[in-house]
């Protein structure tokens, strides 16, 4: 057990090892190197009454204070940064290692009787779709919830197995639960999963006090809750992403339908990866179609797999039941959430992949050794040349995040389809002063999608700060028109609607703001009537 302990964590640190050279990139900036709650630690107790975006929405105290120590420990390196997230990742994937080993029936075939749990931990050690959380900051958070849901389930299926429940070990439980509540709201799930390894793979029933272990995780939940409420004021989340926005809870239902495909083929062949996903390259509609057909028979075939199976390889059960409680908080199903898909959101879900992975070894095994020779050979080398390719594939990812620079470079070349990946290069490019990559990039953005009132905004600045406020006009109003709320949008264009001497337009648009509740732009108002 320590020899393939030891084994998984040497895997795991050689496939982070090439982050370590890796700067702050994309969301670490705005949320790490921008963030000044984490740049002295006499201001911790600010971050416990805080939210995780400077803009609102999300609750994630732990996470953002383990981000403060490790600024002070470094003085704002980013080197300390990876370093954590290695030896998070590496934590991890022993953890799987460590669960598999749990639940896996042992088998007389297996050298030590740990071969399908190390194969299960040694691909997620290596699984390409695990490189956006390793190799940035902010994927911490991600590393830590997956970190305290494994515990959890651990030492539940162990203490099950041990007897009962003791007080102390149930209010562990609901420590661990706590914790990855505090590190994401992903932690939210840990109570359903405690929940299916019970159906599934925590042993005999003994009566060991189930219902006030149970009682006490909602319990944990329900004050959870409430501590988000009294230090934000609210239980909303991020602000949902523009193609959601209007949809309610069917419709979205149906909407999601159609990127069941994608979530597998990243789980199960990630071959293409990319830091953004969405519309048009990764259509968002509720009208059902051949997308939406596929994802609801990949759900139905799951489950059924999952059913058919429950008594003979209970762990495969317990890997699907797994797979669709991870992805449950970014279903957009409960909630719309601030994205359609990122591959960061499925590394809680993959463990659910290989948990399904080592059962089909294990059950798998008898029948192989019985096998002819070439045939055993043929399926280990088919499995060997998986893991090399996931392997090869995840260390070449590694270095898409070096910098900045690379990092929006290689986004527009990934995802050429996906008007978010050019919207956010476009941002990336204003705040470099290149205006004319800031420019063509929004064009591109607003050519792929036009209802996104942020791609107007942003084009119309880039065209605002290069003294063509006659373009910008146009594109600020059409921008304003999807989104009348919007504050910037509408100074940005009464703005520019003075640059060009248009006052009364000006005046027009303040005053319809002042009707729109936006007392704000009184002063507006007041200053154009002088």
């Amino acid at each position: 057990m320590k020899r393939g302990a030891a084994a998984i964590v040497l895997l795991a640190a050689v496939v982070a090892l090439p982050s370590l050279r890796n700067g702050f990139v994309y969301d670490d900036v705005l949320l790490i190197v921008e963030n000044p709650l984490l740049h002295t630690l006499s201001r911790s107790a600010e971050i416990w009454q805080t939210s995780y975006w400077p803009t609102g929405g999300l609750y994630r105290p732990l996470t953002v204070q383990l981000f403060a120590i490790e600024w002070a420990v470094g003085s704002g390196r980013p080197i300390v940064f990876h370093a954590m997230s290695m030896l998070l990742s590496a934590v991890v994937a022993v953890l799987v290692f460590r669960l598999a080993a749990r639940i896996l029936p042992p088998n007389r075939t297996d050298l030590p009787g740990r071969l399908a749990p190390a194969t299960a931990a040694a691909f997620f050690a290596v699984h390409p779709v695990h490189v956006e959380v390793v190799a940035n900051a902010v994927g911490q958070s991600e590393l830590l919830t997956a970190l305290w849901a494994l515990l959890a389930v651990e030492r539940y299926v162990a203490w099950r197995a041990a007897g009962e429940l003791t007080l102390m070990r149930r209010l562990g439980l609901a420590g661990l639960t706590l914790l990855g509540i505090m590190c994401k709201e992903t932690g939210y799930v840990i109570p359903l999963l405690l929940a299916a390894a019970e159906l599934t793979v925590a042993g005999p029933k003994r009566g060991s006090r189930l219902g006030s272990a149970f009682a006490l995780q909602g319990a944990v939940v329900a004050a959870a809750l409430l501590w988000r409420l009294t230090e934000l004021g609210t239980l909303a989340g991020d602000q949902p992403i523009t193609v959601l926005r209007d949809l309610g809870i069917g419709a979205r239902a149906v909407a999601m339908l159609a990127i069941v495909p994608e979530w597998a083929r990243l789980l199960l062949w990630p071959a293409r990866l990319q830091a953004e996903y969405g519309p048009p390259g990764l259509p968002v509609d509720p009208t059902p179609g051949p997308a939406h057909l596929a994802g609801l028979a990949l759900l139905g075939l799951a489950g059924v797999v999952a059913w058919r199976v429950r008594r003979r390889q209970p762990v495969l059960t317990f890997g699907v039941l797994w797979v669709l409680i991870g992805l449950a908080p970014v279903s957009n199903v409960l909630a719309a959430t601030g994205i359609v898909l990122a591959e960061r959101t499925l590394y809680l879900p993959s463990i659910g992949v290989v948990l399904a992975l080592g059962s089909m070894i294990s059950a798998a095994r008898p029948r192989l050794a019985g096998a002819p020779a070439l045939a055993r050979k043929a399926v280990l080398g088919a499995g060997l040349g998986l893991f090399t390719a996931a392997l090869l594939t995840s260390l070449e990812r590694q270095e898409v995040w070096r910098s900045q620079e690379r990092f929006f470079g290689q986004l527009v070349r990934d995802a050429p389809r996906s008007y978010r990946a050019q919207f956010v290069a476009s941002r990336f490019y204003y705040g470099q002063r290149r205006w004319a990559e800031a420019e063509a990039a929004a064009r591109e953005a607003l050519a792929l999608y036009p209802l996104d009132p942020q791609v107007h905004e942003q084009l119309g600045q880039v065209l605002r700060v290069q003294d063509r406020c006659e373009e910008a006009t146009a594109v600020l109003e059409r921008g304003l028109q999807l989104n009348p709320g919007g504050t910037t949008i509408r100074s940005r264009l009464i703005e520019c609607a003075l640059a060009v001497g248009d006052s009364g337009r000006a005046r027009a648009v303040a005053e319809e703001a002042v009707r729109l509740g936006q007392t704000e732009f009184r002063a507006t108002l007041e200053r154009l009537a002088r």
